[in-house]
């Protein structure tokens, strides 16, 4: 059964009991209608704020709603129903909780289409000047009292009756390329116990040019909505630079361009991780602890002459897939790991912070040292249709400097593009990068559409023990379609450069 038809029929199910009369379908008034739970991500906040603006609420107990065309809504409009058509015009938002919008010809909503826990399905003679969006993952169960509608919130989750099933494609995970492991491809099924509150997914991952196979397991409990139980155990290639660009593209780039953004290093590892999540008004934090073992050691290409992977474009020089592995500390590291997510959201400014902390009980050398790690982005809506963005990244180390396992570096596409790749690096890290894009939607190219324009600014430092001088990069990006062309320029050494890359990714 698909998601949304299992909000649709969790919705059919709870309005009967309402007992509210009907006329066509409706029932009269406009009952009051409050979120009990908001739940997380932007659900809950789209509908509470609906909820603050002047709106009319339709509830159905037969299933459907019309918005009929040739009618007025004034404000936004809030349906509660399995099943939303919607031919009139609206001078407001359309919110459906439950169930699907099909957009009529000749709709026209002024602000938002928006179905929770279904679809919104378009009519290409329909109008909608806010956007379309649907959250077919999310819904709200619905509870009475008088004339007062408690909604709270559920997440929408298939639970499969099979005790063993194939995630992904036939068990297969998305495949990575790198200079060390060439393909990486993961195979394994998951059994599901307790309705899915508890699984568990041995697997096994071949890498090509290591022609290694590497056994994993990962478990996930379920402990009520809000609290997550998470342990893995196997050996695999780590990196502590991921921050830097998200896997695709660097695949993307190490397989095409023969240009990987990453250092690695091998090892066997167990972790473990218990999360809350705590919903505010406006943020949601989620705090977790667990414990980290590992046992390190180096991997290559570790010599001018040794055998790489294969790229298009075979790039046998410093910079390319022969590019030297730093060499790690052999032996075993285990920690003590805490820290905390948040995620901000008020009004058009949104602001995700992760904060990680791990101390060490046991490493090599017996050193001692406690790591901060820090991954932040602001974003916020300016004048004219632009947008300002910021991004840090810092990895801050007290006491004994840490071992090269747990350096981080910077320099080169991604970062700072004066510098040669990853040619900074070391246990204390500290980048930041501002943009300003600026959409030139008067310009359409054909197949392509608007290009965006970014000015930029970049600043960066990393080291061992301390932070040596700052490197600033200041340009432009010209961004069109999946490419992007990006342009800096080093104020104090005048150095310049030029790159070309994907855009599909950060």
């Amino acid at each position: 059964m698909s998601r949304w038809r299992t909000g649709a029929l969790a919705l059919a199910t709870a309005l009967p009991s309402l007992a509210v009369p009907t006329v066509a379908g409706l029932a009269q008034g406009s009952p009051t209608v409050v979120v009990r739970d908001v739940g997380p991500g932007r659900p809950g906040r789209i509908l509470r704020a609906a909820l603050t603006t002047p709106h009319t609420v339709l509830v159905a107990d037969t299933g459907a709603v019309a918005l009929r065309r040739d009618t007025l809504y004034s404000n936004t409009v809030l349906v509660l129903a399995p099943r939303t058509t919607v031919a009139s015009n609206v001078r407001g938002d359309v919110v459906v909780v439950g169930g699907d919008l099909f957009l009529h010809p000749g709709a026209v909503i002024e602000g938002r289409a928006i179905a929770l826990g279904g679809g919104v399905y378009n009519s290409t003679l329909a109008l909608v000047r806010g956007g379309q969006y649907s959250y077919r993952d999310h819904t709200f169960d619905l509870a009475r009292s008088g004339d007062t509608i408690a909604l709270s919130y559920r997440a929408i989750r298939v639970r499969t009756p099979e005790t063993v099933y194939l995630p992904g494609v036939l068990g297969f995970g998305v495949p990575a390329y790198d200079r060390v492991n060439g393909l990486a491809l993961s195979w394994g099924p998951t059994f599901s116990l307790d309705a899915a509150r508890l699984e568990l997914t041995p697997t096994v991952t071949y890498r090509s040019h290591l022609g290694a196979f590497d056994p994993a397991a990962r478990v996930a409990a379920e402990i009520g909505r809000r609290t997550s139980l998470t342990a893995s155990a196997g050996r695999g290639t780590f990196t502590n630079d991921g921050w830097i660009r998200s896997d695709p593209l660097n695949s993307v780039s190490a397989f095409v361009a023969g240009i990987d953004t990453r250092n690695y290093y091998r090892a066997d590892r167990i972790e473990g991780q218990v999360g809350r999540l705590w919903e505010l008004e406006s943020v949601e934090l989620e705090p977790f602890a667990g414990v980290l073992t590992e046992f390190a050691w180096s991997t290559g290409p570790q010599s001018p002459d040794a055998r790489t992977a294969y790229s298009i474009v075979d790039e046998r020089d410093s910079t390319g897939m022969l590019r030297l592995n730093p060499a790690v500390v052999r032996g075993r590291v285990s920690s003590a790991v805490a820290g905390v997510r948040a995620r901000w959201e008020i009004g058009d400014l949104t602001a995700n912070v992760l904060v990680s902390e791990e101390v060490p009980f046991q490493a090599p050398s017996d050193l001692r040292f406690a790591q901060t790690t820090i991954d932040g982005e602001l974003a916020f809506d300016a004048l004219f249709g632009h947008q300002f963005q910021f991004f840090t990244h810092a990895v801050l180390t007290a006491g004994d400097s840490a071992p090269p396992q747990r350096f981080a570096y910077l320099g080169g596409n991604g970062t700072l593009l004066t510098l040669p790749l990853l040619s900074l690096g070391g246990d204390q890290l500290l980048y930041v990068e501002s943009r300003y894009a600026i959409p030139l939607n008067g310009i359409v190219i054909p197949l392509l559409g608007a290009p965006t324009i970014m000015l930029r600014h970049l600043a960066g430092s990393a080291g061992q023990s301390r932070l040596p001088t700052f490197v600033q990069n200041v340009g432009v990006r010209l961004t069109i379609s999946v490419l992007r062309l990006d342009f800096v320029i080093d104020p104090e050494t005048r150095d310049t450069d030029l790159a070309l890359s994907l855009s599909l990714f950060r």
